[in-house]
């Protein structure tokens, strides 16, 4: 179970006026999973060359909870009712905002506990047609109570063509069903665009604001996988292996960008509502990535020295499709899933990234010394600007000892020579000096570990 409970200090509810505390129990939310699961494999060595069934079932339930933060948290306590040309309405009466800046509390109208059930089967055969030529199919079927049934698959083979190479290639399909997060998760928060708060809210997929705007019910993401290998020792102790793929993924879920109230379509739409800006989880696109995985690896024990440096590359490539929107947003692809937002998932795959690791090994002392590389990275800021991360290269060196079998001291230091992002001077996403894109941008980190194991 993974639970985030959210205690806002340093802060004030300003409708409160004098007397607003400056700590808030601003409320959260948990998704815990319960996964049962019955495995079963075989090998069968007189079929052929040998022959490996596998199967099983797998009964899972999710529930995802968001629960209320203290009044405080979330009240205008300057909005009262009156009667207004015989009517009750609300009016307020100090023009603050209320709830604790900049991180209002979860309302008890945000509050919910849904869950799911999921049943899986699945089947697994491998089968050596000769002492060189592999070939193997998995196929899974699951049915959801929320999404119903889907079957994916996947064929793969693998061929010998010399004693120290291999090729191999696969094909699969995937399918992902909707989190229950993206599905019913809603809050209300404050931005802040070029200085000035702003409440937004993300709506939950299934409320009367999201289907007032004509945003669709959320539906599963299905994906196309296509891999090619090859893996060669090239001499004793150096290995290469190189993995080109093809991903395709239909109706990706996204967060659309920020609706507002001054929009002459559906501002009016969204102040009946008492809504000042909006976001809503959509199937927004389609995406394809091809890339490039790239591993070399070379160990040697001399005596009682044992070294190993291995090498990583990924390399990729993502293209994006069309702006799916809805019919009565058709005019609003900017909004819906506009640059800013686009270049926030391209970044996501970024073109490079690269790592040398030195492992020397003597008796009970361990040391692991990393370099990484980080490609450049381009983000769009809050006044559509791009802002460009350049390549960084961060260093990583650990040091342990085994004080005896079952006990292990290690200390060492994440980004030792303290690199940081480019800076920008522009309005990030953080509203700081940078976002937290590459190696993130808290600078050098040490640690120390003491681990037992029975």
């Amino acid at each position: 179970m993974n639970r985030f409970h959210y205690f806002v200090d340093g802060t004030l509810n300003a409708s409160l006026l004098e007397k607003s505390p400056t700590r808030f129990d601003a409320g959260g939310y948990q998704l815990a999973q319960n996964t049962t699961s019955i495995n079963f494999n075989r090998f069968f060595d007189h079929i052929l060359n040998g022959f490996n069934a596998a199967f099983g079932l797998e009964y899972r339930i999710d529930n995802y909870v968001i629960f209320k933060g203290e009044e405080g948290s979330w009240k205008n306590y300057g909005v009262i009712d009156t009667v207004i040309d015989g009517r009750v309405q609300q009016i307020d009466i100090l023009g603050r905002p209320g709830g604790s800046q900049g991180f209002p509390g979860f309302r008890p109208e945000n509050e919910l506990d849904e869950y799911r059930t999921n049943l899986g089967a699945y089947a697994d055969l491998e089968l050596d047609l000769t002492n060189r030529w592999m070939v193997g199919a998995a196929a899974r079927f699951e049915t959801y109570s929320d999404f119903g049934n889907t079957l994916t698959a996947k064929f793969a083979s693998r061929f010998k063509l010399l004693d120290n190479v291999a090729l191999r290639a696969s094909f699969s399909t995937g399918f992902r069903a909707p989190s229950l997060a993206q599905i019913y998760f809603n809050s209300t928060f404050t931005d802040f665009v070029s200085g000035v708060p702003v409440d937004k809210i993300i709506s939950k997929n299934n409320s009367p604001l999201t289907r007032t705007l004509g945003i669709p019910p959320l539906k599963e993401e299905t994906a196309q996988n296509v891999s090619l290998g090859l893996t060669v020792n090239l001499f004793d102790n150096l290995t290469l292996t190189v993995d080109g793929y093809d991903v395709e993924i239909k109706d990706r879920i996204v967060l659309t960008g920020a609706f507002e109230d001054n929009d002459p379509d559906i501002g009016t739409e969204l102040k009946a509502l008492n809504v000042g800006a909006a976001q809503f989880f959509t199937n927004a696109l389609d995406t394809r990535t091809s890339g490039l995985d790239v591993i070399l690896t070379y160990s040697n024990n001399i005596d009682e020295n044992h070294f190993q440096v291995s090498y990583a590359g990924n390399f990729n490539k993502m293209k994006l499709g069309d702006i799916k929107t809805t019919p009565k947003l058709t005019a609003k692809k900017d909004i819906y899933f506009g640059k800013r937002e686009q270049y926030f998932l391209l970044a996501s795959a970024p073109p490079s990234k690269m790592s040398l690791i030195l492992d020397y090994n003597r008796n009970s002392f361990h040391s692991s010394l990393r370099f990484t590389y980080f490609g450049k990275v381009t983000l769009i800021d809050w006044i559509d600007n791009e802002d460009v991360y350049d390549a960084r290269l961060t260093t990583d060196l650990s040091l342990a000892y085994d004080l005896t079998n079952n006990l292990q001291l290690a200390v060492g230091s994440s980004n030792i020579f303290n690199i940081y992002p480019t800076e920008q001077d522009t309005e990030t996403e953080t509203g700081g000096l940078w976002d937290a894109v590459q190696m993130g941008f808290s600078g050098r980190f040490y640690f120390a570990k003491l681990m037992f194991k029975l």
